[in-house]
């Protein structure tokens, strides 16, 4: 699991090629998924989620997101590709640059 992030959390999506009108909208993280794993999250039409892309990545909700089949209100993101929107995350490096100062 992710060790950056916990579901709840906010966050801006900051890279997302296949589907580059998600990038620079903010979303909540919901759960972190395995390729395979399913979420229970109500979607017109269906009971739940499957993660069917070969890379785990965060599950992620938000009004003005789009999915990579065209749903919208969520859409799988790979951590790398997520800000933190909250918390302390300057790099460790940057904090020692600071203290020396």
């Amino acid at each position: 699991m992710s060790h950056n992030f916990k579901p709840g959390d906010l966050a801006l999506i900051v890279g997302y090629s296949r589907s580059p009108e998600n990038v620079g909208k903010s979303c909540e993280l919901v759960a972190f998924l395995l390729p395979g794993d399913r979420i229970d999250f109500p979607v017109i039409g269906f009971d739940g989620v499957r993660h069917t892309g070969d890379k785990p990545g965060w599950f992620v909700a938000g009004d003005a997101l789009v999915s990579t089949s065209g749903s919208t209100g969520y859409t799988m993101v790979l951590e790398k590709n997520l800000m933190p929107l909250r918390g302390d995350f300057t790099p460790e490096q940057q904090k020692a640059k600071e203290v020396e100062a």
